[in-house]
């Protein structure tokens, strides 16, 4: 049986993470660069400074982490589905680790919602059963 569409969703799911870890890297390299603290500084506050840099470190962590999990929960699905090897262990994970990661950031919830349609396909489709020769 080819799953075609769960394999699509997986991918898709894979892209949302990879954009999740994108935009992590991007806030935590803003801590770091000149251009941005400077106009940080000519604009606001010492206290808004901090609170600013504190919450952009934190932002990136908790985009790069799921993320990260997210492209490696995808790839490990993507070959279990690819050639029907184990579709229900694919389904199962794919439904179970997403919902955790939810509540790791819920910024995961993005791919998050591509994994749990492939999973639930990959459960609720089941392999067509092939007539022997005998009962036709």
């Amino acid at each position: 049986m080819k799953r075609t569409f769960e394999i699509a969703l997986s991918v898709l799911g894979i892209i949302a993470s990879l954009v999740m870890v994108g935009t992590g890297i991007v806030f935590l390299y803003l801590t770091k660069s000149e251009k941005f603290l400077q106009y940080l500084e000519e604009g606001w506050s010492e206290s808004e400074n901090a609170y600013t840099l504190e919450q952009l470190g934190q932002a990136g962590t908790m985009f790069i982490t799921p993320g990260l999990i997210g492209i490696a929960l995808g790839l490990c699905a993507v070959w279990l589905l690819k050639g029907n090897r184990n579709a229900a262990v694919a389904g199962w994970g794919l439904i179970i680790v997403s919902v955790a990661l939810c509540f790791v950031s819920l910024f995961a919830a993005i791919p998050g919602l591509f994994y749990i349609a492939a999973g639930i396909l990959a459960l609720a489709r089941k392999p067509k059963l092939k007539m022997s020769k005998a009962l036709r």
